[in-house]
């Protein structure tokens, strides 16, 4: 184990602040760290990885002197609890806090080894692992889809039949411990079944940490209906607050990537207060208390279908378009409920305003020849009607871009403010038109060969 510490003994302030433990911070939870100086706390950060490999942010905190950095293996409740038993014997930590999805249980053993708030380290298994989710959230009257959990290897015949007459088809696919659509898939028959599980064996799924996951699978009956994201919080009192409904953009089945999100969902009075209803029966069925949560539902004739629930922020930048639009920082509001701080009240913004992230995916095979000019094409058309937050093209002169089967196909993104919601339609519709110039299709038999 080794550590960057501004606690250490030679650096160690007269009079220590509060620190906030924030574990492996990724995507929206390298947000967490800017979010807690500004509450004028400390920040330290445990991570499986050396601070070199770090999201950027997160190295010029460190490097400024502004946040601590221990380097453990984040996968392992046991070195984590430690590690947090030890930074608390150096300063005073108020909560801990998980900065990505995978680090959900090991922060919740933290915490509770430190006897703080947060999910009690039985509910995190449960949030970890879609099928118990599931079972935990039937048991308390939550709709969701029937399902029946599936192990990757040589799975016998009769099983795989018993649970299609369960499931029927088309059916989706998912490991149980999954993120960022990985290995998630519609399946429309038998056949495409076992070649799923087939590939699955053979090749395995790795998570953006190097990770393998999919072991283990749930089949379940596909929901129809758009998809919508809940985000709130809970504090440890279990009083739920929710923030926003957003509305998810997917790319086409039969994979579930998600390319865009927007708030506020464009929805009907009764549908918002069915799906906000809907996440606070959630909340309260898994047993979550103290902490933000992202739930997704989809949105059936039958009303909302929950299809899983984080105890973290939700990922794709959708807090910052919770910002823009309501002036409320669920990375702040994480800290403040697991910190036992208190919450000022933010009415909504008056103004109407939209807003959006956009994740760019090819819709065929092709190439980006000139992405500084693709760059500068997208920048014109959202400065014409939007305010632009973000924007990045992660791609090099002449890469091959394909259609995503998960975010890793992913070659940039937008987040964007709009001044109300047919403008933000405007804006998204010409970035597309702009995403559509730039590629150059290739034949899909050069795609395979390179």
């Amino acid at each position: 184990m080794s550590q960057v510490d501004p606690f250490s003994a030679a650096a160690a302030p007269a009079d220590p602040r509060d620190t906030l433990l924030v574990v492996e911070p990724e995507s929206s939870g390298v947000d967490l760290l800017p979010a807690a100086t500004r509450l004028g706390l400390r920040v330290h950060v445990l991570d499986r990885r050396p601070l070199e490999l770090a999201p950027a942010a997160v190295r010029e905190l460190v490097g400024r002197g502004r946040a601590g950095y221990t380097v453990v293996e984040t996968r392992c409740t046991e070195l984590v609890a430690a590690a947090a038993e030890q930074l608390a014997s150096r300063t005073t930590v108020v909560a801990v806090v998980p900065g990505f999805e995978y680090a959900v249980p090991v922060a919740a053993a933290a915490a509770e080894r430190l006897g703080l708030p947060g999910p009690r380290p039985a509910v995190a298994a449960r949030l970890r692992d879609k099928g118990l989710m599931k079972d935990q959230l039937a048991r308390g009257g939550v709709a969701v889809a029937r399902g029946v959990p599936l192990t990757v290897g040589d799975v016998p015949e009769d099983t795989l039949l018993q649970a299609a007459a369960v499931v029927g088809f088309p059916a989706v696919v998912k490991p149980v411990d999954g993120s960022g659509s990985l290995g998630v898939r519609r399946i429309d028959s038998m056949a495409e079944l076992r070649g799923h599980l087939e590939r699955a064996a053979e090749e395995g799924v790795l998570d953006d940490m190097g990770q393998p996951v999919g072991g283990r699978l749930l089949l379940e009956s596909y929901v129809t209906g758009p998809e919508f994201s809940v985000e709130g919080w809970v504090t440890a009192t279990g009083e739920v607050t929710v923030a926003a409904v957003t509305q998810k953009l997917l790319g086409p089945e039969p994979h579930f990537v998600e390319v865009g999100h927007i708030v506020d969902a464009d929805l009907p009075q009764a549908d918002r207060e069915a799906l906000a209803r809907t996440a606070e029966r959630a909340v309260r069925a898994l047993g979550l208390t103290a902490g933000v949560f992202h739930l997704e539902a989809r949105l059936s004739p039958r009303g909302p279908v929950v299809l899983e629930i984080a105890a973290r922020l939700g990922g794709d930048r959708i807090h910052r378009l919770v910002s823009a639009v309501h002036g409320r920082s669920l990375p702040e509001a994480a800290i403040r409920v697991l910190a036992g701080l208190p919450h000022a009240a933010v009415a909504d913004a008056p103004s109407g305003r939209a807003a959006a992230s956009v994740y760019f995916t090819a819709p065929a095979p092709g190439r980006i020849h000139d992405p500084e000019a693709l760059y500068a094409d997208l920048a014109r058309v959202i400065d014409a009607g939007a305010q632009c937050w973000e924007l990045t093209v992660d791609c090099a002169p002449g890469d091959l871009v394909t259609p995503a089967t998960d975010f890793r196909q992913r070659f940039g993104h937008a987040v964007l403010v709009a001044a109300d919601r047919s403008a933000l339609t405007a804006v998204l519709d010409e970035v597309n038109a702009a995403l559509y110039r730039a590629l150059d299709r290739v034949p899909a038999a050069a795609a395979v060969a390179a």
